[in-house]
This record gives C-alpha cells, structure tokens and sequence, in this order.
C-alpha cells in the first residue's frame, strides 16, 4: 500500500488550528500533518486583538488557540512565516515561497480574510489603520496610547469595540457610518439604536447617516472630511468597513469562489481533494437554505472540528445556530442566529441596560436574540438562546417579553444543549 502523502492545512489559523486538533484528538489520525502560516505566529485568537490585547490587559500567551507544545507532542509539522504561493489540486502538492513543495493527499483552505480598504483621498496618510492581526493590534494600541482624537470609520462589531477601547484609554472618539445607528445590519433601528445610546453615553461623537469623503493631511493624519461636509479633527483613523476573504490561492488553483470558496455543508470544495474552513469559506447551510459566510470565532470552532471530520471520512453537515459575542464598555452582547427576515422584534427588559434580550421573529419563530450581561451567567442565557433558535418552533412574545419567565422555560421542548 503506497504511503499516506498526508493533509495540508493552509492557514495558521483559529479554523486551521481547530482541524489540526480534531484530526490528531478526536480522530486519531496519524498521517502527516503539515500546518502552514503566512505569518510567524503560532495560531492565535483573534476577538482580544479589539478588546483586551488593544487595551494591554490580555498577554500575548493568552491569545494561542492551542498549548504551543501540542504541535510537537502530536507530530504537527509548522511552517510559519512562508505563505503558500502556489496550490497544484490535481498534482496534489503546495508551494510555499520560490524553492519549497509540499505533497499532499488532501488540503485544507483556511486563509482567512483581510481588511477591506477605505478608497478615499487620503485614506494611505499615515495614521491610517486596519486591526486584524496581531501586529495591527500593537501598532494601533501604540498609537492611541499617543493620540488626542480618532475616527473609527465603520460602526459595526469592530467599529463599536475599537470606539469603546479608545474611549477607555481617554481618546476623544467620532464614529462614522452611513446606516442609520450602529449595527444596523444586524440589530436594526430600535436595538440599534440602544447600542448608540450607550456609546453617546460613553462620549463618543456618533455621526450616522454620513460617510468619509477624505481624510486630510499633508504626510499624516490631521482631520477626516465627511459626505456632510463636516471637518472632524483627528490624529488617527481607524477603518472597519468590513473584511474580504482571502480566496486568491483557491481562484488559482482552478476552485469555484464566490463571495468566499464555495462548499457544500461538509465544507467540501469543487475539488475533491480540497476543503475550506473557516471566515474563507462559504458553505451550504441547511437551516438557512443558501451559502452563508460568517467570521465569528464560534464559527471558526465549528468548522475546523467538521473539517476534520470531513478529512478522515466521516463528513457531517453543518448546520450549528451561529454565535457571537463582543465586549463595549464592561458588558457583553451576545448574538445569536443570522440576521435574516424578521417580523418583529420583543424585548425583554430596557435595551441596553445590563439583562436585556431581545428577541427577532419571522412569522412568531424566533430567528435570533441578543442578549446584554444576562441575569445569571451570560453564556448559560446565549446557549438557552441558542437552543431556543435552533429548535425553530412558534414562541409566545408575551413569555418572551416576561423577565418572570426563566430562559429554560421559554420552549419547553426545545433542546437543551448547544448545537
């Protein structure tokens, strides 16, 4: 029997980390096994990179997705700091810089995704910034350390978490978003719009409903010119308009790609030796009925533990209500779902005060809920939430509503565990 030429995971990343531990823990697969990484790191998690890391309250040790002496324990071959440059499916081997190949049976595709770019005069000033990695995070810590003012340009998850740092380290903060409140895709007018509360509460200046039309400055950073016309001082920028994925190596290699490399529900590509895994990946979600990319750190969790499976043959559908948390001001929101068509939307207590939940329904189906420093242990209200979502059944808004209603009563019947 000719030898097992091995899985290449490309991507030192959460999802690649993840299908590394899968295969070796959960699998016991013990044929070769190379990790590849465009940067030096070993793999790292990144929601501290806008949160404790930014801040200097979370050490880099802190941030490594698995113990580092795991990958020598279990035969994980590293190569860091060499990107991969070139993916031959049908030859079944990766290039990595000019000189170095590496065989392959089957490859993972984890490479993430990247900023996307502000295109406006001036947006390559210095004192511009993108957070991403780990380097972004110090650089920008560093420099908000250093700054008067900063212009978040974006009031998304990432926006609203930067805005909250920097009003923590006393920087004078202005948002700018063209929706109409904060997380407006996602949370809508009315729970959007408590989200602004609590950072106008905080001091940040919120300027929705507008956009940068430039960033001005002769070498540096000196002001931000919005759609408006209003001329907002500033010494730094930061941009969190969103992020792309990382799909050129799998455009080259011949994958399908759209909106991110296209999978089915096993994240199984158009190439039956390749997968995707993780924010590059877009695959086939049974519980929503189309291909969904999503860049959450659960999702990464999950799709490096299906990969895994996938990879040693025994592929599972995944089909996992998504989860999401973000940190702004010493609470913590937790989301569930997608946003998708809703009908309503029922709170329980006053949006944006420790405790709240609110509930979206299509059709008197709960779809999604966001709740904010539960009453009890807050990732028990997000997994009770979860499981509320998953089991997709009509819910009455009043018990929704009614704070005298524990979660776990909510839907009786609805599975009590997370998916």
């Amino acid at each position: 029997m000719p030898a097992d030429p091995g899985i290449v995971i490309i991507g030192a990343s959460l999802a690649g980390a993840q299908a590394a531990r899968a295969l070796r823990l959960d699998h016991g697969y013990d044929g070769p096994l190379t990790l590849v990484g465009a940067e030096h790191h070993l793999p790292y998690q990144r929601p501290a990179l806008s949160k404790g890391y930014l801040l200097g309250t979370t050490e880099a040790a802190e941030l490594d997705v698995l113990d580092p002496r795991f990958y020598a324990a279990q035969d994980v071959a590293l190569a860091l700091g060499a990107p991969a440059t070139l993916l031959d499916l049908d030859g079944r081997r990766v290039k990595l810089g000019r000189n170095v190949e590496l065989p392959f049976g089957q490859v993972l595709i984890a490479t993430g995704a990247r900023p996307r770019r502000l295109r406006v005069p001036g947006a390559d000033l210095d004192g511009v910034h993108y957070l991403r990695d780990r380097e972004d995070s110090e650089r920008l810590g560093a420099a908000l350390r250093a700054a008067s003012a900063v212009v978040v340009v974006g009031a998304g998850w990432l926006g609203c978490e930067v805005a909250a740092a920097a009003r923590a380290l006393g920087v004078r903060t202005t948002v700018v978003d063209p929706l109409p409140t904060p997380l407006y895709h996602v949370l809508g007018d009315r729970i959007g719009g408590a989200v602004a509360r609590r950072h106008l509460d905080h001091g940040v200046e919120l300027l929705t409903g507008d956009g940068v039309e430039a960033v001005l400055g002769t070498r540096s950073v000196e002001a931000v010119r919005t759609v408006a016309g209003r001329r907002v001082p500033a010494d730094l920028v930061v941009v969190a308009v969103g992020a792309v994925p990382r799909t050129e190596l799998a455009e080259a290699a011949g994958l399908r790609v759209d909106g991110g490399i296209v999978t089915d529900g096993c994240l199984r590509t158009s190439h039956p030796a390749a997968l995707a895994a993780g924010d590059v990946a877009r695959h086939r979600h049974p519980r929503y009925l189309k291909p969904v990319r999503i860049e959450h750190w659960d999702n990464a969790v999950v799709h490096g533990t299906a990969a895994a499976a996938t990879l040693v043959g025994e592929p599972v559908t995944i089909d996992h209500v998504p989860y999401f948390f973000s940190t702004q001001y010493g609470s913590t929101l937790e989301y569930v779902g997608l946003p998708t068509t809703s009908d309503r939307v029922v709170t329980r207590g006053e949006p944006g005060e420790p405790g709240f939940t609110a509930f979206w329904l299509d059709r008197g189906v709960p779809v999604a809920a966001l709740t904010m420093d539960g009453q009890t242990d807050g990732q028990d209200a997000a997994g009770h939430l979860r499981a509320l979502v998953a089991a997709g059944h009509t819910a009455d808004p009043r018990r929704l509503a009614d704070p005298g209603v524990p979660m776990t009563e909510l839907l009786p019947h609805a599975p009590t565990g997370v998916s």
